[in-house]
């Protein structure tokens, strides 16, 4: 997926680094345009951060499933945030575990770094908070 951010707007017009013509080349047939706020676009950061950095690096690391971290973290750092809901499904209940997407951008930032502390404290000191400059 290619982000293009707005770098201003003057006189109700976006400014990009490129010309818009250039950006929409890139465009083919059944291509997507969306546009997120700042608020929205930090949001979808920190998830992408969370399912496809933290946990994948933590499974691969420890053998442990990305669903067992996933689990562990969320209840670790935000229990009541994710305290787990029942649902029925036939002569059972099943245990469900809230998603992160309810979290608003402040409180995924305190997931984030509540499970950085805690993988530390499992001894997983080479976890690091998101850092762009790490990027591809």
């Amino acid at each position: 997926m290619k982000s293009i951010q707005v770098i201003k707007v003057i006189d109700g017009e976006p400014l990009f680094d490129k010309p818009i013509q250039e950006l929409l080349k890139d465009c083919v047939s059944g291509s997507v345009i969306q546009l997120l706020t700042p608020a929205e676009y930090l949001g979808l950061q920190q998830i992408r951060w969370w399912k496809g950095v933290l946990l994948p690096a933590l499974a691969k690391d420890t053998g442990d499933s990305i669903e067992y971290w996933e689990t562990t973290l969320k209840l670790e750092v935000m229990p009541d945030e994710f305290a787990p809901f029942y649902v029925p499904i036939g002569k059972q209940v099943f245990p469900v575990i809230p998603s992160i997407t309810k979290l608003s951008k402040t409180k995924m930032n305190q997931m984030i770094e509540g499970a950085v502390a805690k993988c530390h404290e499992h001894g997983l000191l080479w976890v690091t908070l998101p850092d762009s400059e790490l990027r591809r």
